[in-house]
């Protein structure tokens, strides 16, 4: 959306440097989709009486383990399992300088800003997976999961500025974008769609 932009640039040399394990990366991404699900059924259970959310909501809901069960797969005709979720300081980090949403006054809105730069950040990562030449094999998967993870992050966007001015949707979204970058930037490097950026 229109001046709604992430605060920061994947640079080009993370893709290289995530590609080495891509049963870590794409596991990471499984519960990525899982968690994604999860947060918006959160919404729901908080917030649905909020005009359009049910209706927004419950197909990214389904979408979003479509997409789970779409990796496992991906992970299955590697001969691979599921490995193990793992803590994201990542996650942790943006829900920490957003103030845990569900305890501000502005809770719903710095919810729904969270999951669309969350969203926002995963098909930027995407399409750096994209133009990566090590992962060639999955281009045309991570080019639909990119597709999704962009309208996803739209209808987020869509749902903060109906729920509050636009002036202060845009605000609010640019702090938490400058934290999001920060985080990121701060965050370790390795096969994950969240990580940090590479040393040096």
């Amino acid at each position: 959306m229109s001046g709604l932009l992430l605060a920061s640039r994947t640079p080009a040399s993370w893709a290289p440097s995530v590609a080495g394990d891509v049963g870590a990366l794409l596991s990471d991404h499984a519960h990525c989709e899982l968690k994604a699900a999860a947060s918006a059924m959160t919404l729901l259970r908080r917030h649905g009486a909020r005009a359009g959310l049910v209706a927004r909501l419950t197909p990214l809901v389904r979408e979003e383990l479509d997409h789970f069960q779409r990796v496992l797969r991906e992970l299955a005709a590697r001969g691979e399992a599921l490995r193990p979720d793992r803590p994201s300081p990542y996650t942790r980090g943006l829900l920490a300088a957003a103030g845990e949403p569900r305890r501000r006054a502005d809770g719903y809105l710095g919810a729904l800003l969270v999951a669309a730069l969350i969203e926002m950040r995963s098909h930027e990562r995407f399409i750096c997976l994209l133009e990566c030449r090590e992962l060639s094999a999955l281009h045309e998967f991570f080019a639909s999961l990119a597709e999704a993870e962009e309208r996803h992050g739209d209808v987020f966007l869509q749902l903060a500025l109906q729920t509050a001015p636009e002036d202060l949707v845009r605000e609010r979204f640019a702090e938490l974008a400058r934290a999001e970058a920060r985080v990121l930037a701060e965050a370790p490097c390795g096969p994950r769609i969240h990580s940090g950026p590479p040393a040096g």
